[in-house]
């Protein structure tokens, strides 16, 4: 009689386990270049920080653990920025729904709200993220378009949309700039409370939940503002 011994059996289903455990290992290993990598570059800056420092600091022994994983440190800002960047997506597209079930989808409020919260809620609610406004802030306006999702229609794309119809009294192409700034003062002002926190800097503001109002109240201010009200 022939067929697959007792023995043969337990050495194929080691090496299934051995396979799971690899792959196990791998996406830990990539995990946790992809943390170590949000944080350093947000305390160090984009240009203080290489691929060995990042391999160092995830426990990786092998100094090219980042360009195995991710070809390149562009790979691996990428990667940091899509996880980040798809889960606030969805969430905007979640918010804008309900928004436009209670009537209020091209109520500026309510857009402003859908386009900034889900940043406010992660840094809310994720301690591990804590720092996650710095890192946009120095990397997001260059490398953010280099993810594959940029070239697609977003709920981000259609939460902007909505406002530049929102903001009639400005021309289209001043109102797009307009919700760009505000976007770049939004995480900017994030950032540099991030820095003074970790700082302990107490001489303005230091609580969260008042900075983000204030936040709120300068971007719809900053967006119903006229154009060319200087000149």
């Amino acid at each position: 009689m022939t067929g697959i011994s007792e023995d043969s059996g337990n050495a194929e289903e080691s090496g299934d386990s051995r396979e799971a455990g690899d792959s196990s290992e791998a996406k830990d290993a990539k995990t946790a270049m992809i943390e170590v990598a949000e944080k350093m570059i947000s305390e160090r800056g984009l240009d203080d920080v290489s691929m060995r420092d990042v391999a160092t600091a995830a426990g990786q022994r092998n100094n090219s653990a980042v360009q195995y994983h991710f070809g390149s440190r562009d790979g691996l800002i990428l990667q940091v920025l899509r996880r980040r960047i798809i889960s606030l997506d969805s969430a905007r597209k979640a918010r804008l729904a309900t928004a436009d079930e209670q009537g209020l989808g091209y109520d500026l409020h309510t857009l402003v709200g859908v386009l900034f919260e889900p940043i406010v809620e992660l840094l809310r609610t994720h301690p591990e993220a804590t720092h996650y406004a710095r890192f946009l802030q120095r990397v997001g306006p260059v490398m953010a378009p280099g993810i594959p999702e940029a070239d697609l229609r977003t709920a981000t794309d259609d939460v902007v949309v909505r406002l530049i119809d929102v903001l009639s009294h400005l021309p289209r192409r001043v109102a797009f700039e307009r919700i760009d700034l505000a976007t770049q003062m939004f995480t900017g002002a994030l950032a540099v409370y991030e820095d003074r926190r970790d700082a302990r800097n107490t001489v303005v503001n230091a609580r969260f939940e008042e900075v983000v109002a204030h936040l709120y109240d300068m971007i719809e201010a900053a967006l119903c503002a006229g154009a060319g009200s200087r000149d």
